[in-house]
């Protein structure tokens, strides 16, 4: 089972956690005033509640103040409604909710250091649909998980050689790194707006269950401009949140031994239409894992994927040239892994979004996507073992439309098909509609 979708509960400290999770996001604002000589001729005119880029607005120009000088918080909460409106399986409605702070420091303009600190804390909280309820291979939302109060991750990254080799050391979110996506800010699957599953089999950390781990970036550019190389290793997990429910319990992070990640990609240069492409390997090579068929052990786990994710249209804009900031973005990624071992062995994921494709509503995003997810062959031939049926693949569906009243406020509707869920073609097909919010504070 994904860790992600483990209906196991933990008991909700926010009460006493949180606060002290945002306390500490605010509390760096006190690393940088305004000096004696700093004069303000006049008060510029402030924006409406409407306008504004946060629902907290400037904070009377200190947010601004704080950028210039390398220092940017993030303050977000994204809550999922959703429910299954068809289906055999009793239906439910259920919210899930994700608060997050984040706070990152470029070194750069504060102390003329070419390094980088990052914090992020999270409050998750509410019902998750697939992993209570659904009993499906996706997650219809892709913040859905556990309900904890944690630090997710806390890394400092060093620049080397005027920026060709970077070193990321700390807590940190392997799948982020390696197979996440770039089409979270549209699709609330959880395949096509974070990662597939077939990637976490190999327990490398995720977000935000971040663990100790170090990641070592080389561009490549000499050879071939776009062109980078990227590897990684980190400590794996017995269970993500167990007992490290709050981020900090570190003696347990190394009791698992270690995944590793390696990637290649090549970003396009110079290029009005953006394309990156990714090649990468996952393994674990401490990890138990048995064929549910034969009962034989092995050690370790492994997959493979492969990310393609392209620009391929701009509309024309009123002066003649291309609206940069319009047009259709393609996603595809394929994970293949050893289905002797893992309850999923093959994913194919496609996806698009559109902005701006109403007139009038430049910033409105369509999205669309398709999943295939196929169990794993040993786990097809343990059911039929069982008397049930084997098997076979489950396909999603996913429809998404975003609008934001405000720069700070962004509201989504999401309609999801899912056939022949968790790969039993003898379950009725489940369609789930939804409501994403993101407000950004």
């Amino acid at each position: 089972m994904n860790p992600r979708q483990s209906p196991t509960q933990h008991p909700n400290q926010s009460g006493r956690v949180l606060p002290a999770v945002v306390a500490l996001t605010f509390a760096a604002a006190g690393m940088t005033q305004a000096g004696p000589t700093d004069v303000v001729n006049s008060a510029p005119a402030q924006p409406s509640l409407w306008e504004q880029q946060y629902l907290s607005g400037d904070w009377d120009g200190e947010r601004t103040l704080l950028e210039k000088q390398g220092i940017t918080f993030n303050l977000t909460n994204i809550g999922d409604a959703e429910g299954d409106v068809s289906g055999s399986q009793e239906h439910h409605l259920a919210y899930f909710g994700r608060f997050r702070a984040n706070v990152d420091i470029n070194l750069n303009p504060l102390a003329g250091i070419d390094g980088e600190f990052f914090f992020s804390g999270v409050w998750q909280y509410g019902h998750n649909l697939s992993g209570q309820y659904l009993h499906t291979n996706t997650l219809t939302s892709s913040i859905a998980g556990v309900n904890s109060v944690r630090i997710d991750q806390l890394w400092y990254q060093q620049s080397f050689d005027g920026g060709k080799l970077k070193l990321k050391l700390g807590q940190v979110a392997a799948v982020n790194e390696f197979g996440a996506t770039d089409f979270f800010d549209i699709l609330m699957n959880d395949e096509l707006g974070y990662a597939p599953n077939a990637l976490f089999n190999t327990r490398q950390p995720f977000s935000p269950a971040g663990k100790p781990g170090l990641i070592l970036t080389g561009d490549l550019g000499d050879l071939l401009p776009g062109l980078y190389l990227k590897g990684g290793v980190f400590t794996t997990y017995k269970s993500p949140y167990k007992p490290d429910a709050y981020g900090v319990n570190y003696k347990d992070d190394f009791a698992h031994g270690a995944a590793a990640s390696f990637e290649i990609g090549y970003k396009e240069q110079h290029t009005s239409y953006d394309g990156i492409y990714k090649l990468g390997f996952n393994g674990d090579s401490s990890a138990i894992y048995f064929n549910p068929a034969t009962n034989r052990e092995y050690r370790g786990d492994f997959n493979a994927y492969l990310t393609i994710e392209k620009t391929v249209y701009h509309p024309l804009a009123p002066d003649g040239g291309l609206a940069m900031k319009k047009g259709l973005d393609l996603l595809f990624e394929f994970v293949d892994a050893p289905g002797d071992r893992n309850s999923i062995q093959y994913e194919a994921t496609a996806g698009g979004r559109y902005t701006g494709l109403i007139p009038g509503r430049d910033l409105d995003k369509v999205g669309f996507g398709l999943i295939y997810s196929s169990n794993g062959s040993a786990f097809s031939q343990a059911s039929e073992q069982a008397g049930r049926p084997g098997l076979g693949g489950e396909t999603t569906v996913e429809l998404d439309y975003q609008c934001n009243p405000a720069p700070w406020l962004s509201i989504q509707g999401d309609v999801q098909y899912i056939i022949d869920p968790g790969g039993n073609n003898s379950r009725d097909n489940i369609l789930v509609v939804g409501l994403r919010t993101i407000v950004r504070f």
